[in-house]
Protein backbone atom coordinates (compact mmCIF):
# COMPACT_ATOMS: atom_id res chain seq x y z
CA UNK A 1 0.00 0.00 0.00
CA UNK A 2 3.07 2.97 0.88
CA UNK A 3 4.42 1.85 -2.53
CA UNK A 4 0.83 2.43 -4.25
CA UNK A 5 0.85 5.36 -2.28
CA UNK A 6 3.92 7.05 -3.41
CA UNK A 7 3.70 6.10 -6.90
CA UNK A 8 0.44 8.46 -6.59
CA UNK A 9 2.89 12.04 -5.69
CA UNK A 10 4.44 13.34 -8.42
CA UNK A 11 7.94 13.15 -9.21
CA UNK A 12 10.78 15.13 -10.91
CA UNK A 13 13.50 13.43 -13.10
CA UNK A 14 15.36 12.64 -10.50
CA UNK A 15 12.33 10.84 -8.48
CA UNK A 16 11.92 13.29 -5.80
CA UNK A 17 8.56 14.17 -4.48
CA UNK A 18 7.06 16.91 -5.96
CA UNK A 19 4.57 19.55 -4.32
CA UNK A 20 0.78 20.40 -6.60
CA UNK A 21 -1.70 22.66 -5.60
CA UNK A 22 -3.15 20.63 -2.50
CA UNK A 23 -0.61 18.42 -1.32
CA UNK A 24 3.43 18.26 -0.52
CA UNK A 25 5.27 20.74 1.83
CA UNK A 26 6.25 24.43 1.39
CA UNK A 27 7.92 26.92 3.68
CA UNK A 28 6.46 30.87 3.30
CA UNK A 29 7.56 33.85 4.18
CA UNK A 30 4.95 36.32 5.67
CA UNK A 31 5.48 40.11 6.85
CA UNK A 32 5.04 39.54 11.01
CA UNK A 33 2.42 42.34 10.50
CA UNK A 34 -0.08 39.49 9.27
CA UNK A 35 0.84 36.69 11.75
CA UNK A 36 -2.86 36.73 13.42
CA UNK A 37 -4.92 36.24 9.90
CA UNK A 38 -2.27 34.34 7.96
CA UNK A 39 -1.71 31.58 10.98
CA UNK A 40 -5.55 30.92 10.70
CA UNK A 41 -5.61 30.90 7.14
CA UNK A 42 -2.51 28.28 6.43
CA UNK A 43 -3.93 26.40 9.95
CA UNK A 44 -7.38 25.75 8.05
CA UNK A 45 -5.97 24.99 4.80
CA UNK A 46 -3.43 22.17 5.84
CA UNK A 47 -6.97 21.04 7.58
CA UNK A 48 -8.72 20.67 4.78
CA UNK A 49 -6.04 19.29 2.68
CA UNK A 50 -4.50 16.59 4.75
CA UNK A 51 -1.65 15.63 2.08
CA UNK A 52 -0.42 19.50 2.09
CA UNK A 53 1.67 21.04 4.70
CA UNK A 54 2.23 24.89 4.77
CA UNK A 55 4.81 26.63 7.11
CA UNK A 56 5.15 30.09 7.40
CA UNK A 57 8.39 31.78 8.57
CA UNK A 58 6.80 35.70 10.13
CA UNK A 59 9.84 38.06 9.29
CA UNK A 60 9.87 41.35 8.50
CA UNK A 61 8.90 42.41 4.64
CA UNK A 62 12.46 43.34 3.79
CA UNK A 63 13.68 39.73 5.06
CA UNK A 64 11.04 37.78 2.94
CA UNK A 65 12.13 39.59 -0.31
CA UNK A 66 15.44 38.98 0.26
CA UNK A 67 14.57 35.81 1.25
CA UNK A 68 12.67 35.67 -2.49
CA UNK A 69 15.32 37.02 -4.42
CA UNK A 70 18.11 34.34 -2.46
CA UNK A 71 15.65 31.35 -3.50
CA UNK A 72 15.56 30.61 0.01
CA UNK A 73 11.77 30.46 -0.07
CA UNK A 74 9.72 30.50 -3.53
CA UNK A 75 6.49 32.22 -1.73
CA UNK A 76 5.98 35.68 0.46
CA UNK A 77 2.98 37.15 1.50
CA UNK A 78 4.04 40.93 1.66
CA UNK A 79 2.16 44.48 1.60
CA UNK A 80 3.73 45.55 -1.26
CA UNK A 81 4.36 44.53 -5.34
CA UNK A 82 7.26 44.06 -7.13
CA UNK A 83 9.38 46.74 -8.87
CA UNK A 84 9.70 46.59 -12.44
CA UNK A 85 13.67 46.10 -11.87
CA UNK A 86 12.33 43.00 -9.42
CA UNK A 87 10.19 41.60 -12.07
CA UNK A 88 12.67 41.89 -14.90
CA UNK A 89 15.06 39.66 -12.53
CA UNK A 90 12.78 36.71 -12.87
CA UNK A 91 11.96 37.67 -16.40
CA UNK A 92 15.39 37.11 -16.67
CA UNK A 93 15.05 33.78 -15.25
CA UNK A 94 12.33 32.55 -17.88
CA UNK A 95 8.77 33.44 -15.81
CA UNK A 96 7.16 35.74 -13.94
CA UNK A 97 6.04 35.62 -10.62
CA UNK A 98 2.15 34.98 -9.65
CA UNK A 99 0.59 38.22 -8.08
CA UNK A 100 -2.62 37.84 -6.22
CA UNK A 101 -3.71 40.69 -3.97
CA UNK A 102 -5.53 39.07 -1.02
CA UNK A 103 -6.82 41.64 1.34
CA UNK A 104 -6.55 45.37 2.20
CA UNK A 105 -5.68 46.70 5.64
CA UNK A 106 -3.99 49.40 7.20
CA UNK A 107 -1.38 51.24 9.04
CA UNK A 108 -2.95 51.98 12.55
CA UNK A 109 -1.33 54.39 15.27
CA UNK A 110 -1.71 53.69 18.83
CA UNK A 111 -1.40 55.69 21.86
CA UNK A 112 -1.19 54.94 25.58
CA UNK A 113 -4.62 55.61 27.44
CA UNK A 114 -3.23 58.38 29.28
CA UNK A 115 -3.19 60.40 26.16
CA UNK A 116 -5.88 62.73 25.80
CA UNK A 117 -5.45 63.43 22.57
CA UNK A 118 -7.10 60.70 20.08
CA UNK A 119 -7.75 62.59 17.19
CA UNK A 120 -5.16 63.65 14.25
CA UNK A 121 -5.21 65.39 11.01
CA UNK A 122 -3.32 63.79 7.90
CA UNK A 123 -0.70 66.80 8.01
CA UNK A 124 -0.24 66.86 11.82
CA UNK A 125 0.50 62.44 11.18
CA UNK A 126 3.23 63.77 8.36
CA UNK A 127 4.85 66.29 11.04
CA UNK A 128 5.07 64.01 13.48
CA UNK A 129 6.71 61.12 11.09
CA UNK A 130 9.73 63.65 9.49
CA UNK A 131 10.38 65.16 12.95
CA UNK A 132 8.54 68.80 12.15
CA UNK A 133 6.18 68.24 15.31
CA UNK A 134 8.61 66.56 18.24
CA UNK A 135 6.76 67.61 21.44
CA UNK A 136 3.00 66.87 22.39
CA UNK A 137 2.12 70.52 23.72
CA UNK A 138 2.45 71.00 19.79
CA UNK A 139 -0.64 68.76 18.83
CA UNK A 140 -2.23 70.19 22.37
CA UNK A 141 -0.70 72.96 24.20
CA UNK A 142 -2.42 71.19 27.47
CA UNK A 143 -1.00 68.50 26.88
CA UNK A 144 0.94 67.17 29.80
CA UNK A 145 3.20 64.96 28.47
CA UNK A 146 6.69 65.91 26.52
CA UNK A 147 8.81 64.58 23.50
CA UNK A 148 6.85 62.64 21.31
CA UNK A 149 8.63 58.65 21.23
CA UNK A 150 7.61 56.75 18.09
CA UNK A 151 7.87 53.43 17.55
CA UNK A 152 8.09 50.86 14.60
CA UNK A 153 8.12 47.55 14.73
CA UNK A 154 11.15 46.62 12.91
CA UNK A 155 13.47 48.77 10.71
CA UNK A 156 12.79 46.66 7.38
CA UNK A 157 8.50 46.11 7.90
CA UNK A 158 6.21 46.62 5.45
CA UNK A 159 5.22 49.53 7.59
CA UNK A 160 8.47 51.12 8.25
CA UNK A 161 8.74 51.18 4.34
CA UNK A 162 4.65 52.68 4.03
CA UNK A 163 5.34 54.96 6.27
CA UNK A 164 8.84 56.40 4.47
CA UNK A 165 7.03 56.33 0.86
CA UNK A 166 3.23 57.14 1.09
CA UNK A 167 3.18 59.13 4.23
CA UNK A 168 6.68 60.78 4.22
CA UNK A 169 7.70 61.25 0.59
CA UNK A 170 10.65 58.98 0.47
CA UNK A 171 12.43 61.03 3.21
CA UNK A 172 14.01 60.26 6.30
CA UNK A 173 12.30 59.61 9.32
CA UNK A 174 12.13 61.83 12.63
CA UNK A 175 15.30 61.33 14.88
CA UNK A 176 12.47 60.51 17.86
CA UNK A 177 11.52 57.77 15.81
CA UNK A 178 12.47 54.36 17.16
CA UNK A 179 12.05 50.20 16.14
CA UNK A 180 11.74 47.09 18.27
CA UNK A 181 10.92 43.45 16.22
CA UNK A 182 7.61 43.09 16.43
CA UNK A 183 4.12 44.46 16.15
CA UNK A 184 3.44 42.77 19.66
CA UNK A 185 6.53 44.34 20.95
CA UNK A 186 4.88 47.84 19.93
CA UNK A 187 1.75 47.13 21.97
CA UNK A 188 3.52 46.27 24.94
CA UNK A 189 5.79 49.25 24.91
CA UNK A 190 3.21 51.86 23.70
CA UNK A 191 0.76 50.11 27.39
CA UNK A 192 3.93 51.44 29.26
CA UNK A 193 5.01 54.67 27.75
CA UNK A 194 2.72 57.79 27.76
CA UNK A 195 5.04 59.95 25.47
CA UNK A 196 4.80 57.21 22.79
CA UNK A 197 2.92 56.50 19.69
CA UNK A 198 3.14 53.38 17.82
CA UNK A 199 2.91 52.37 14.29
CA UNK A 200 1.71 49.14 13.71
CA UNK A 201 -0.32 46.69 11.30
CA UNK A 202 -4.23 47.17 12.02
CA UNK A 203 -4.18 43.43 11.83
CA UNK A 204 -2.83 42.82 15.45
CA UNK A 205 -5.81 44.77 16.64
CA UNK A 206 -8.22 43.55 13.87
CA UNK A 207 -10.05 40.97 15.27
CA UNK A 208 -12.20 42.11 18.13
CA UNK A 209 -13.67 38.70 19.00
CA UNK A 210 -9.98 37.34 19.92
CA UNK A 211 -9.32 37.56 23.37
CA UNK A 212 -5.55 38.48 22.93
CA UNK A 213 -6.58 41.67 21.08
CA UNK A 214 -9.16 42.34 23.50
CA UNK A 215 -6.27 42.19 25.72
CA UNK A 216 -4.34 44.66 24.08
CA UNK A 217 -7.58 47.15 23.32
CA UNK A 218 -7.70 47.51 27.40
CA UNK A 219 -3.73 48.26 27.04
CA UNK A 220 -4.06 51.02 24.57
CA UNK A 221 -5.60 53.19 22.48
CA UNK A 222 -6.33 53.69 18.70
CA UNK A 223 -5.68 57.24 17.00
CA UNK A 224 -8.33 58.63 14.57
CA UNK A 225 -7.29 60.14 11.46
CA UNK A 226 -9.04 63.01 10.01
CA UNK A 227 -8.62 64.82 6.62
CA UNK A 228 -7.97 68.46 8.52
CA UNK A 229 -8.81 70.17 11.57
CA UNK A 230 -12.65 70.43 12.52
CA UNK A 231 -13.38 67.12 10.14
CA UNK A 232 -14.78 64.15 11.69
CA UNK A 233 -11.72 61.04 12.38
CA UNK A 234 -12.11 57.57 11.22
CA UNK A 235 -9.86 54.78 12.66
CA UNK A 236 -8.19 51.34 10.81
CA UNK A 237 -11.53 49.87 10.49
CA UNK A 238 -12.81 47.57 7.90
CA UNK A 239 -16.11 49.79 7.00
CA UNK A 240 -14.34 52.93 6.88
CA UNK A 241 -11.35 50.89 4.38
CA UNK A 242 -14.24 50.07 2.15
CA UNK A 243 -15.61 53.51 2.27
CA UNK A 244 -11.79 54.83 1.94
CA UNK A 245 -12.87 57.37 5.16
CA UNK A 246 -9.59 55.95 6.84
CA UNK A 247 -6.37 56.85 4.56
CA UNK A 248 -3.40 54.65 5.20
CA UNK A 249 -4.85 51.92 3.73
CA UNK A 250 -2.43 49.15 2.03
CA UNK A 251 -2.99 45.71 -0.03
CA UNK A 252 -2.06 43.15 0.87
CA UNK A 253 -0.36 40.45 -2.08
CA UNK A 254 0.74 36.99 -2.47
CA UNK A 255 3.56 36.79 -4.02
CA UNK A 256 4.18 33.18 -5.87
CA UNK A 257 7.78 32.49 -7.49
CA UNK A 258 7.37 28.94 -8.49
CA UNK A 259 7.82 28.35 -11.82
CA UNK A 260 5.15 25.91 -11.97
CA UNK A 261 1.58 24.98 -10.82
CA UNK A 262 2.55 23.90 -7.24
CA UNK A 263 1.85 24.39 -3.33
CA UNK A 264 2.51 28.11 -3.75
CA UNK A 265 -0.71 28.30 -6.00
CA UNK A 266 -2.76 26.27 -4.04
CA UNK A 267 -2.49 28.72 -0.91
CA UNK A 268 -2.54 31.59 -3.26
CA UNK A 269 -6.37 30.21 -4.73
CA UNK A 270 -7.55 29.32 -1.01
CA UNK A 271 -6.58 32.64 0.10
CA UNK A 272 -8.02 34.54 -2.40
CA UNK A 273 -11.64 32.09 -2.77
CA UNK A 274 -12.13 30.65 0.80
CA UNK A 275 -9.54 32.63 2.92
CA UNK A 276 -11.38 35.58 1.74
CA UNK A 277 -13.83 34.81 4.95
CA UNK A 278 -11.13 34.30 7.16
CA UNK A 279 -10.19 37.96 6.56
CA UNK A 280 -13.33 39.69 6.72
CA UNK A 281 -13.51 37.70 10.09
CA UNK A 282 -10.29 38.84 11.09
CA UNK A 283 -11.11 42.50 10.80
CA UNK A 284 -9.55 42.74 7.32
CA UNK A 285 -10.93 44.54 4.35
CA UNK A 286 -10.84 41.38 1.71
CA UNK A 287 -9.61 41.62 -1.68
CA UNK A 288 -12.38 39.56 -3.82
CA UNK A 289 -15.31 38.93 -1.59
CA UNK A 290 -18.41 41.55 -1.32
CA UNK A 291 -19.06 43.37 2.60
CA UNK A 292 -21.24 43.59 3.93
CA UNK A 293 -21.79 47.60 5.58
CA UNK A 294 -24.17 48.47 8.53
CA UNK A 295 -25.00 52.00 8.79
CA UNK A 296 -25.77 53.32 12.33
CA UNK A 297 -27.32 56.50 13.17
CA UNK A 298 -26.69 58.24 16.04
Amino acid sequence: MLALSSCDEPRDKSGKAIDTPTTGELTIAVDEGYQPVIASCIEVFNTIYKRAKITALYTSEGEAVSALFKDSVQVIIVSRNLTNEEMKYFESRGFKPKITPVAYDAVAFILNPANRDSVFTQAQIKDIISGKITRWSEINPKSPLGDIQLVFDHPLSGTVRYVKDSLNAGQPLSAKASALNTNKEVIDYVAKSKNSIGIISANWISDTDDKGVQAFLRDIMLADIAPAAGEEGYGPYQAYLAKGWYPYKRTLYVINAQARSGLGSGIASYLAADGQRIFLKDGLLPANAVTRLIQVTR
